[in-house]
């Protein structure tokens, strides 16, 4: 079913890509729902071969040369003939250091998309004497996290396979995205659209979105900005982690989840809070199709002082099995039929699984280098999706374990805070490995140059006792 779209005619989008459409047209120069996803290529890949091979993707994957408009006020998508649009673009930076390489192509990343016009599939070569810089920008309304990793798989196999005079192998798609947006809006006709919008409203009823203490006053017109930290987890702790979540009968996301949320309630003293995870909702046919298949969730956390950390991961296990399975339910009908101003969440916590994309993309975050028709390929973390809430955590397992993101909004918080709040996350992580049954209260979130420090503090003259 590759490439059957139809060309030309109107196509209704999701419900979550309407609402992205939305804010799209809201704020058309933000970058705040942009997706970047780069990797550096030596030498410097055949421009022709690429070029083709990119060609070869959007004809495969119509949602990467699809554009957007609103006739008669409903917003709808316009597939696009392959060539048409997101055609691979190539710049020459002969003199671009690596510090300057990096500037360039995170402003790349942060370029606004016009949807319109030219779609939401950007790809960029920047090419230096020596090697090169390969950018697969999007925008969220055409894919996902999944999506990225599909994206960058078929690529290179298509690349590969026209370097060495032959076509790519790609198994044929068996879905398209439309095949999705029916199946939503059967559910949304059917009597579980009622029983499930129920759910949410319950879910969230009594209850408050989680937030962090601020560093700075939240303006009164938010722009969006970010910035990204990332960290790889010690291996020993990614192993541990994976064995206590196999031990404790819950899933690897339940331990960082359940962690997530005690930091949460020990930095804001909160006990009934909300906290956001987009959910994936592609099934089965639509695992290779690109497309825009997430859904934020609203997981609630009850949490008090004499809860054990271990308490708090099984209910939030509980809470994810009683969430994911209704899903499906699209979360902007869930803030519609809240009737609020105000954010439901302003937290969230996200988890992909590299290991099941494989073609060598299953180390590529933790640094494996691919070869890939006589290039050497690695993996570049692009700051990306910062600022849609106050704090994201995104969490990837690849072969090698864990890799921690910490995406913020710097228009309220600092970045060592962000830094303090990882080495905290570390240390619940390993009480929750070590000791389950330590009550989250009695977790010690400080290290030993900080209780040093206080101690030191404490005995000094006027210090207290």
């Amino acid at each position: 079913m590759d490439g059957t779209d139809p060309i030309g005619g109107a196509m209704p989008l999701s419900v979550g890509q309407a609402g992205l459409w939305l804010l799209h047209t809201l704020a058309p120069e933000s970058a705040t729902y942009n997706l970047a996803g780069g990797v550096r290529m030596a030498p410097a890949p055949d421009p022709v071969v690429l070029a083709r091979a990119v060609r070869a993707l959007t004809a495969r994957h119509p949602m990467l040369r699809s554009v957007y408009g609103e006739p008669d006020g409903v917003p709808v998508r316009y597939v696009r003939e392959p060539g048409e649009v997101a055609e691979l673009e190539i710049r020459d930076v002969p003199d671009a250091d690596d510090d300057e390489l990096r500037r360039i192509f995170e402003a790349e990343a942060r370029k606004p998309f016009r949807l319109t016009e030219h779609g939401a599939f950007r790809p960029v070569l920047l090419r230096r004497e020596n090697d090169a810089v390969l950018l697969c920008l999007t925008h969220h309304i055409a894919t996902d996290a999944i999506s990225q990793w599909t994206l960058w798989r078929d690529l290179l196999e298509a690349y590969e396979a026209y370097a060495s005079g032959k076509e790519p192998g790609w198994a044929p798609l068996t879905s398209e995205y439309q095949d999705f947006v029916e199946l939503e809006r059967s559910l949304l006709d059917s009597p579980r659209a009622h029983r499930q919008a129920e759910f949410w409203q319950e879910q969230r009823k009594g209850s408050v979105p989680g937030e962090f203490p601020l560093d700075k006053p939240r303006p009164a017109i938010p722009t969006g900005r970010g910035a990204s930290l990332v960290w790889k987890l010690p291996g020993a702790l990614s192993e541990q982690l994976k064995n206590a979540a196999a031990e404790q009968g819950v899933s690897q996301f339940a331990m960082a989840l359940g962690a997530f949320q005690t930091l949460l309630h020990r930095w804001s003293g909160q006990t009934d809070f909300l906290i956001a995870c987009p959910a994936s909702v592609r099934r089965g046919a639509a695992k290779d199709v690109v497309g825009y298949f997430v859904n934020p969730i609203l997981i609630r956390a009850q949490i008090d002082r004499a809860d054990t950390v271990g308490e708090v991961i099984v209910a939030a296990n509980e809470r994810l099995r009683q969430t994911t399975s209704r899903a499906g339910y699209p979360f902007p009908l869930v803030v519609q039929a809240a009737a609020t101003p105000d954010p439901l969440y302003r937290v969230s916590i996200t988890m992909v699984n590299s290991e099941r994309f494989g073609s060598g993309l299953d180390g590529v975050v933790s640094g494996d280098a691919l070869k890939v028709a006589g290039l050497t390929i690695t993996y570049l973390e692009i700051p990306h999706l910062e600022g849609q809430c106050d704090l994201s955590l995104e969490v990837t397992r690849d072969v090698y374990g864990l890799t921690v993101a910490f995406r913020y909004n710097t228009e309220l918080f600092e970045r060592d805070t962000l830094e303090r709040l990882y080495e905290q996350f570390l240390r619940i992580l390993e009480s929750a490995v070590a000791d389950p049954g330590r009550k989250v209260s009695r977790i010690s979130l400080m290290s030993d140059a900080e209780k040093a420090a206080l101690l030191s503090m404490s005995g000094s003259p006027g210090g207290g006792s």
